[in-house]
């Protein structure tokens, strides 16, 4: 009985560590709620691509794709930079760590390649 007990633990928790080396990601309804709440802010105009991913047990990474309104200077654009971490990680305090990329959205999904 013991046998099977300690086997049930090993296997679900061999289970989760595989899952979280693999890089798994936040649950969709969290990560649909993070989107929302980005594009509410007054500064945004549109959310890319919202990527995360498990760095531990309570530790996330967020990288997301944002288009903000043009017109913004450097202060509004920082101000609403630090706006949105401070939301983010209110709603979502595993996130600890944000990476949010502040360029024009592609209609085409091409990237403007840099040069070297």
């Amino acid at each position: 009985m013991i046998g099977i007990l300690l086997g049930g633990v090993a296997l679900f928790l061999g289970r989760e560590s595989g899952a979280l080396l693999l890089g798994e990601s936040i649950a969709p309804e969290t990560a649909r709620r993070l989107k929302s709440l980005i594009e509410s802010d007054p500064a945004v105009e549109q959310v890319g691509d919202l990527l995360t991913m498990h760095l531990g047990p309570e530790q996330v990474l967020l990288n997301v794709d944002i288009k903000f309104r043009s017109g913004l200077d450097v202060e509004e654009l920082e101000a609403a930079i630090d706006r949105l971490e401070n939301r983010i990680r209110a709603e979502e305090p595993r996130i600890k760590r944000i990476f949010i990329e502040a360029e024009a959205l592609k209609h085409d999904g091409r990237r403007p390649q840099r040069a070297a």
